[in-house]
């Protein structure tokens, strides 16, 4: 009897900690939402104003409003649940019960990786089992929902031209348009060429004022500008999605390009840009939308474009276990393509466009940089601005892979480089702490598959994205061809961070003039260098394999050649510069 009662008393009081826990759990995701919507809310004002600067800051800022109300959740749990904060059944009650919360919230998906996050954060690196956690069961996937609430519809019933006039008026500025007519007689021909061009079906039923357009109410803003998002849909159903660009320059607001069908609007939304800021306490089903818009896009990435990159890597991983469950057994994770790195251990797996990027437990010489520095790095690439030249990062902590999957060769080979990453446990090998990148072809891979007029076309864009790192205080640190890939899109991007770093922070220099010809010679340094010196100068020996590919890029780019360039770039950021980056091709412009 007396046995029973105390059992009793316990259950009671498990219940009791366990709502506590779900409840304070749930207070923290209402803070963090408020505070991550606050900071977007402010978007269009900053736009308005052109306070760049701001919206550089705003960003930086919305980075860290998920981490800090993790911690103090965290911190308040570890009050709250006193004795019982290690103990699983509470936790699983705790689960139930939040579960329960937010089962008709609007904003489900969320508040349960937010859930996933605290439980993390709290149990850290002990054994963490899924039964605790919101992840792979059906149940806690979200199914599509209506998106009629975030749209709105102008009817081709009083024709084409009069519809596009519509849907820009209809935009509400404090700002006013500088050239309206002009830039919207322009956007009316350029959706008009592009539907005949791209969905014959659209086109024909423009041409016989039937259908409508379709716009989302929110606008998208990042950087400096912001972007009306939608899409022409004919009465049978066919549609054209496009994202119009809407820039604010001196004279005031301006039309400036439009991107029509979904592999155009891939561009806008490419991993390798900074999110946008979207008005809306509906982010699921923007996320649902965009889905409509471009279906090839995976959810994680949507949710990551509009800045929600904690959930991002909770449909990631949902995404990578589909995957590989549903590839043939023969699909083994293999070493990625590419030149092996000094600092990383980098592999993937058929069918799958990511690569995992686990850092070496010693690094090759020369590299020096500990463990530490390196992550350093990683998280000063997620606070930069990307200008679309720098790929987004996932960083995961006791990710779990099906160990069946691993070659022979890459066990062994993360058994020596890795070992104290990395934990088997039963069929699972589970990493401690790894980096997820979308996989690309290496630069330096890339120039010896192309033929002359590609490669003098991704010599070009190779020195451009250089540039448009030093202009948003970015310097790649190591520029070997190794560590910039190419995107299917032939864009450049660069993905080895170990040794990336402010611009300011070099100095750039000019080698000095040898005394006499003894010092040349010298296998040591005839002069001092201090560890942020840099030496344009120097940087030829990047195409010191191949001859073509450097005259190809000396011809646009021989100025990365020269300490003054890189001094200049340094002063514009010290003035405050920001340079105009467009994330569409300058042939799109109106």
């Amino acid at each position: 009897m007396q046995n029973r009662l105390i059992n009793q008393s316990n259950n009671a009081l498990q219940h009791v900690v366990a709502s506590k826990l779900a409840r304070s759990v749930f207070a923290g995701f209402e803070a963090m939402f408020s505070q991550f919507l606050n900071i977007t809310l402010g978007a269009q004002s900053r736009f308005e104003q052109r306070q760049y600067h701001s919206v550089q800051s705003a960003m930086r800022e919305r980075l860290q409003v998920y981490e800090r109300e993790v911690k103090n959740v965290s911190e308040a749990v570890r009050v709250i649940a006193y004795a019982e904060l290690t103990c699983p059944q509470t936790w699983q009650l705790a689960k139930n019960i939040y579960g329960d919360m937010v089962e008709n919230h609007e904003n489900k998906p969320i508040a349960h990786t937010f859930f996933n996050s605290t439980f993390g954060a709290i149990w850290d690196d002990k054994k963490i089992r899924t039964v605790h956690l919101f992840v792979l069961k059906a149940k806690y996937r979200s199914e599509p929902r209506s998106y009629e609430s975030l749209v709105s519809r102008v009817s081709l019933h009083n024709g084409f031209n009069n519809a596009v006039k519509t849907l820009i008026t209809n935009q509400v500025f404090r700002v006013p348009f500088s050239h309206l007519e002009r830039d919207v007689a322009t956007l009316q021909s350029t959706l008009m060429q592009g539907a005949k061009q791209q969905c014959k079906q659209v086109y024909e039923l423009i041409n016989l004022n039937d259908g409508y357009i379709e716009y989302a109410n929110s606008l998208f803003f990042r950087n400096k500008a912001c972007y009306l998002i939608g899409r022409c849909i004919a009465k049978n159903g066919d549609n054209m999605p496009f994202a119009i660009a809407i820039l604010n320059t001196d004279e005031g607001l301006k039309l400036d390009a439009v991107m029509m069908g979904a592999d155009q609007l891939s561009l806008l939304f490419g991993f390798a840009r900074t999110y946008f800021m979207v008005d809306t306490d509906k982010p699921a089903r923007y996320v649902d939308y965009l889905s409509v818009l471009m279906p090839h896009k995976q959810r994680f990435e949507l949710f990551n474009a509009i800045g929600f990159i904690k959930h991002a890597k909770t449909e990631f991983y949902r995404h990578k276990v589909d995957t590989t469950k549903n590839s043939p057994a023969n699909f083994k994770y293999v070493t990625a393509p590419g030149t092996p790195g000094m600092v990383m251990l980098v592999f993937t797996i058929e069918g799958l466009d990511y690569v995992y990027k686990v850092i070496k437990d010693k690094f090759s010489a020369p590299k020096t940089a500990t463990k530490a520095q390196v992550k350093e790095k990683y998280n000063f690439v997620k606070q930069a601005d990307r200008v679309g030249r720098l790929v987004d990062t996932h960083e995961f902590r006791y990710l779990a892979f099906d160990l069946s999957r691993f070659s022979d060769e890459l066990l062994e080979q993360m058994k020596s480089q890795i070992g104290s990453s990395m934990v088997i446990s039963g069929k699972a090998l589970i990493l401690k702490h790894v980096y997820v990148e979308r996989k690309m072809t290496p630069l330096n891979l890339y120039i010896t598959q192309c033929d002359n007029k590609t490669l003098e076309r991704v010599m070009h864009d190779y020195g451009k994205a250089i540039k448009e790192l030093a202009g948003a205080n970015i310097f790649p640190g190591d520029m070997l061809m190794k560590n910039f890939g190419v995107t299917r899109w032939g864009r450049v991007v660069f993905y080895d961070f170990d040794e990336i770093c402010s611009l300011t922070d070099c100095n750039f220099r000019e080698v000095p003039q040898t005394q006499n010809a003894l010092e040349e010679l010298s296998s040591n340094s005839y002069f001092d260098i201090a560890e942020n010196d840099i030496f344009p100068s120097q940087f030829k020996v990047f195409f010191s394999a191949n001859e073509i590919a450097f005259n190809y890029f000396n011809n646009e780019h021989s100025n990365l050649f020269l300490a003054t360039f890189w001094q200049g770039c340094q002063q514009q950021v010290h003035n405050g510069f920001l340079p105009d980056v467009y994330p569409y091709k300058q042939s799109w412009r109106f």
